[in-house]
């Protein structure tokens, strides 16, 4: 019997990318409360852009170029969720099978996910979405990320980032 049979993979791509996510919000100016639809979506989002864009360092500075390519990433829902979805696709990706695992479960959540009662129409200015819509949480997720990687709506510059650890 070997003693690492029962040893779980940890696993740290995904929670760099959570950290990278939520440190992307953090210095975005959202003010979303972390237990609101709108928060889980947008940081799914960014958490799951993060993972398959290969940023495998943690963010503790983040260039203005990074937001740049991310945005890019982030342009058009339906393409992000193909993107995305072809990264999950078995042998799509060499990450180990613990991320893996947590970014299927992120993602099958987005896509899952409905509105209810349409109630983030006014703040998302969507007037489409309906409480029968599947997976609202791709929509807003991406119309989110877009806000939180626009320049404009960023209140640090380049390699200016406060240490939150």
């Amino acid at each position: 019997m070997n003693p690492h049979d029962d040893v779980r993979e940890v696993p740290v791509a995904w929670l760099r990318a959570q950290d990278g996510a939520s440190r992307l919000i953090a210095h975005s100016g959202a003010r979303w409360p972390q237990a609101s639809f709108e928060y889980r979506a947008v940081h799914d989002v960014l958490a799951l852009t993060l993972l398959f864009a290969g940023r495998d360092a943690p963010l503790l500075n983040v260039s203005q170029a990074q937001p740049g390519a991310l945005r890019t990433l982030v342009a058009d829902d339906v393409e992000w969720a193909v993107w995305c979805q072809g990264c999950l696709d078995p042998g799509a990706s060499d990450l180990p099978r613990a991320d893996k695992e947590l970014a299927t479960r992120a993602f099958r959540y987005l896509a899952a996910s409905r509105l209810l009662g349409g109630s983030l129409d006014e703040a998302l200015d969507i007037r489409t979405v309906t409480a029968t819509f599947r997976g609202a949480g791709v929509g807003v997720g991406v119309a989110l990320a877009q806000r939180v990687l626009d320049p404009r709506a960023r209140r640090c510059h380049t390699n200016h980032w406060p240490d939150t650890t």
